[in-house]
């Protein structure tokens, strides 16, 4: 059961810490975007991982994807009106 927490996390800040990745591409930050990515890499690898010996991980990684970008996107939108 832990592999599917796993899993849905690992997307769910996957897709979070894309959308910054993409607004410090966006605002021209190498640097920044360059951590960001980092983070990317390394989070989306523990579900790679995951779902490539668990094909069923594949359920909540796609539900984390898209819990991850839905929160990331009100957060985006939150910020952006500050």
């Amino acid at each position: 059961m832990i592999d599917y927490v796993i899993t849905f996390l690992a997307l769910f800040f996957t897709d979070i810490f894309y959308i910054y990745y993409l607004r410090s591409v966006q605002n021209d930050n190498a640097l920044l975007a360059s951590c960001w990515a980092v983070m990317v890499f390394v989070v989306a690898c523990v579900a790679v991982i995951n779902y490539t010996e668990n094909h069923l991980l594949l359920i909540p990684a796609g539900i984390g994807a898209f819990c991850g970008t839905f929160v990331g996107m009100k957060i985006r939108k939150k910020l952006a009106v500050v």
